[in-house]
């Protein structure tokens, strides 16, 4: 059969059935009015319609970026004609956009492409879009669009994960940049309340000189791959456990605290150099301590939750799963740090250089 590489846009409204129920005609309305759009998007922008059923609309293109720049465009529009309706009363569309060989029969297209696009596009939040990796890797160089890292993602009948993105769609709507991060990331620490996880532990460093045991429950555990992290542990990435300040006693010798930044310093064994707690110092002492937590007894019992900083993910480290991703700069807290510290630019904050290295004796402690 003949077959051909092509970008698959496929969309489809989301809660569809739901708005019906409420009301059936109004329903119908929007969304004769959003596929009506999508097609003209479509067209527009070099794109084909290869059929369209139901609420959802399947196209290809001959470009990542004209399929990526059309979607663009049609969440744009409808979220600008529906600005005064309630958003639970919205015909919202998902779309998901790969790139893969198709089959042409029928007057259609057939291929694991489609079907890695109609999967994509169910990750995608109302009104936004998703993309694979593949389509990252084409856009233009000079594109205007963000996206955040969802992780690798497992598709039923699809042999590989495939990595999704989505789009940070809040900078052009000009909506507020913490919208769409609060869904990927609540309930983490940084970032949102607390959660509470089950266990009371015990941890120690590599040579056993320092002890401590967990009295509460803890705050949260992820991934940190900052170049701060990175740098002071010799790893590529750093696995945290945050715990109530008052919830951690040292039972055989305190860790020393090293200023490892201008905004928190990290505890480490004198003897044999483990890296084991970290605390932030601005803009006040915090009030909970992070713990590496592969230095607890039960590790395993404390799965990442999530991934931070993400912007100094090493390319050569493929972690395949699907928590969440964030930025460094999207974290309020360490904007705040910084901003105490004098530095403004999310650029700077990779430093471990101090302009006056006497402030520390000759074993490595603060004077």
């Amino acid at each position: 059969m003949q077959r051909q590489l092509a970008a698959i846009l496929y969309a489809d409204a989301a809660g569809y059935s739901r708005l019906t129920g409420r009301d059936e005609e109004k329903t119908h309305h929007q969304l004769n009015q959003g596929l009506n759009n999508l097609t003209d998007m479509i067209t527009a922008h070099g794109g084909s319609k290869v059929h369209e059923a139901g609420d959802a609309i399947l196209a290809e293109f001959s470009s990542a970026t004209s399929a990526v720049d059309a979607a663009v465009a049609f969440q744009k529009l409808m979220a600008a004609s529906e600005v005064h309706d309630e958003k639970d009363e919205r015909v919202e569309f998902r779309i998901g956009i790969n790139i893969g060989e198709v089959i042409r029969d029928r007057d259609d297209i057939y291929g694991d492409g489609v079907n890695i696009a109609a999967r994509i596009q169910e990750l995608a939040s109302p009104g936004n879009l998703c993309v694979s990796s593949i389509v990252l890797e084409q856009l233009a160089s000079n594109s205007e669009y963000r996206f955040d890292d969802l992780g690798y993602r497992d598709f039923k009948n699809i042999a590989r994960p495939v990595h999704v993105y989505q789009l940070r769609l809040a900078e052009l709507l000009g909506s507020h940049p913490m919208e769409s991060l609060e869904a990927r990331v609540q309930g983490q620490p940084l970032f949102d309340d607390t959660t509470e996880l089950p266990v009371i532990t015990k941890g120690r460093c590599a040579c056993g000189s320092i002890k401590f045991e967990i009295t509460q429950k803890s705050l949260g555990s992820g991934f940190c791959h900052c170049r701060i992290c990175q740098r002071s542990t010799g790893a590529p990435v750093f696995a945290w456990t945050a715990f109530p300040m008052d919830a951690v006693r040292f039972t055989r010798n305190q860790p020393n605290y090293f200023p490892l930044s201008l905004i928190a310093e990290q505890g480490f064994c004198r003897n044999c150099g483990s890296p084991v707690a970290w605390r932030n110092t601005k803009p006040e002492p915090a009030n909970y301590l992070v713990i590496a937590t592969t230095c607890l007894d039960n590790p395993e019992d404390f799965a990442p939750t999530w991934h931070g900083c993400v912007e100094s993910q090493l390319p050569w480290l493929q972690v395949q799963d699907d928590l969440p991703r964030t930025r460094g700069i999207e974290a309020p807290l360490l904007r705040k740090a910084w901003e105490s510290a004098g530095v403004t630019n999310p650029d700077d904050w990779v430093a471990l250089d101090y302009d006056d290295w006497s402030i520390f004796n000759d074993d490595g402690e603060k004077q």
